[in-house]
């Protein structure tokens, strides 16, 4: 091959123009316009399938990040927990939601783990001031209750 490929965009208008133009039936030596250096039609077959892939992959984790997840809770701010509590988060017209599953508590913030601490923060407060007292509802003491059991204090 003798020629290269210049960057106007003119010279060369497609891959079987220049074919034709350099009588070129072997591919692995045709020239394309490139920033640095000179790629071949065979190199860019090898290299387009994986772009493509990779531009669903960020399109499909986009498209994900507006769904509602569910995590594992582990832990609190300052306590563990006996088994893992169910948290969903979603996405709303300000930030994210945290909301437990067992119990209608929840948390915000401007991304996923900001509303997750919120949640954390939600629920050890909520059992430190159930933890105070019995003087509460049928509903409020179950919850207690739950917690109780979920919370581990040492």
């Amino acid at each position: 091959m003798t020629g290269t490929a210049t960057n106007s965009a003119t010279d060369i208008t497609s891959l079987s123009d220049w074919k034709y133009k350099h009588n070129e039936s072997d591919t692995t030596s045709t020239p394309v316009i490139a920033e640095e250096g000179v790629a071949t039609s065979i190199e860019l077959e090898k290299v387009i399938p994986h772009i493509a892939t990779y531009i669903e992959q960020k399109k499909y984790a986009e498209s994900k990040k507006n769904e509602a997840i569910i995590i594992k809770l582990n832990m609190l701010e300052t306590k563990r927990l006996q088994s893992p509590l169910d948290v969903i988060i979603e996405k709303d017209s300000e930030g994210f939601i945290a909301r437990a599953v067992d119990f209608s508590l929840f948390g915000c913030g401007d991304d996923r783990i900001e509303a997750i601490d919120a949640l954390k923060f939600e629920i050890e407060s909520l059992y430190f001031d159930l933890i105070e007292d019995d003087n509460f509802t049928e509903e409020w003491l179950s919850i207690k209750n739950f917690l109780k059991e979920l919370i581990i204090d040492s």
